[in-house]
């Protein structure tokens, strides 16, 4: 029988090893779930290769193509040429996941920007959302105060820049990036950090209509409650829906329909 809520997954890592064992079941359970499409996001060109074919396998499976900024030192010197590549495959419908990291280490921060950058003006040149990892060490915003600087930058540099969109995964704040990401035009993405109790993300999507949030688990990593602290999976998605009808004070089902909606035309799914 059909679940009686449509989901989506706007970013889960399928491809990850501890998936192994039972990826086939993780699928199976997302569908059982209500979750009808994943969307996976590279962190390196393996993680392209890897999303593709599961594309492939699976339907409701999607891919972007993107270096995750703390693989960015770590890459080949034709890295980005094999991600404007993989970008014409039409399995793969956005940019990333790129962005700026902070958190550990600030030996590469040029050369992460340098990348950011140009996978800003491959989002635009290419027409695709642009998926963006920030993270910042304790008490600092320098990181999202940077990639805010750069995407700017971007859209007064390259022609037609101004079309440039996407999403702030794992979205948590500071207190003004909300604000921000609205005015650039871009999605949040939500995931399991919205249900931990001192996480500060209903705070930090207070003023964010409904319909500029789009729904993930980030999967493997940050499984919401009630299963924090072990492996999460798309079935999930679910339950951050269930928490942001919380937040917002409205049924789920009001939730998963606009989610869904804004992600099918985010990543232009139809």
């Amino acid at each position: 029988m059909e679940h009686a809520l449509s989901l989506v997954d706007t970013h889960v890592h399928l491809y990850a090893d501890t998936f192994d064992a039972d990826r086939d079941a993780v699928v199976a359970r997302a569908k059982a779930a209500g979750v009808t499409t994943m969307i996976l996001p590279a962190v390196d060109l393996a993680s392209i290769d890897a999303s593709l074919a599961l594309a492939d396998r699976h339907d409701g499976v999607y891919a972007m193509a993107g270096l995750h900024p703390t693989y960015v030192q770590d890459s080949p010197p034709d890295a980005l040429a094999a991600v404007q590549a993989a970008l014409a495959d039409p399995k793969v419908v956005a940019v990333g996941e790129t962005g700026l990291d902070y958190y550990w280490s600030r030996e590469h921060v040029a050369l992460q920007q340098s990348s950011l950058r140009e996978h800003a003006r491959l989002a635009v040149l290419h027409g695709l959302p642009i998926v963006l990892h920030i993270r910042d060490q304790k008490g600092s915003e320098a990181c999202a105060e940077d990639v805010v600087r750069i995407l700017r930058e971007t859209r007064e540099a390259v022609p037609g820049g101004d079309a440039l969109h996407g999403v702030f995964h794992c979205f948590g704040g500071p207190p003004w990036l909300a604000a921000e990401a609205l005015d650039l035009g871009f999605h949040v993405g939500l995931g399991g950090t919205l249900t931990f109790k001192n996480a500060g993300v209903p705070d930090a999507i207070a003023g964010v209509p409904l319909d500029r949030i789009v729904l993930e688990t980030d999967g493997p990593y940050l499984a919401p409650v009630p299963h924090r602290g072990t492996r999460n999976e798309p079935a999930y998605v679910a339950l951050v829906a269930a928490r942001l009808a919380e937040v917002l004070g409205m049924p789920v089902a009001a939730v998963a329909e606009a989610t869904t909606a804004n992600a099918r035309a985010l990543f232009g799914l139809g």
